[in-house]
């Protein structure tokens, strides 16, 4: 059975042949960013179905990332 590619060129000639790369970004710092905004957005328009939502959702990225609430607050309070 003949191969994926035949012509003998590289497959990826457009993306970055180092792999090896931070895949992590700035991931804390957007959760921060969000827990800042729906605090303000709680405070101005109370809990509303949707901000239940997204604290869910918050909730469960602060427990994937081993981030507390503590951390957050410290964070928020600079």
């Amino acid at each position: 059975m003949p191969t994926r590619n035949q012509s003998g060129k590289p497959e990826h000639t457009h993306q970055n042949p180092n792999r090896k790369r931070k895949k992590s970004g700035k991931k804390y710092e957007k959760l921060f960013q969000h827990c800042r905004m729906l605090k303000r957005r709680e405070e101005r328009d109370g809990m509303t179905a949707w901000l239940a939502n997204a604290w869910e959702k918050v909730e469960r990225k602060m427990k994937k990332y081993s981030i507390t609430q503590a951390m957050v607050d410290n964070h928020l309070n600079k």
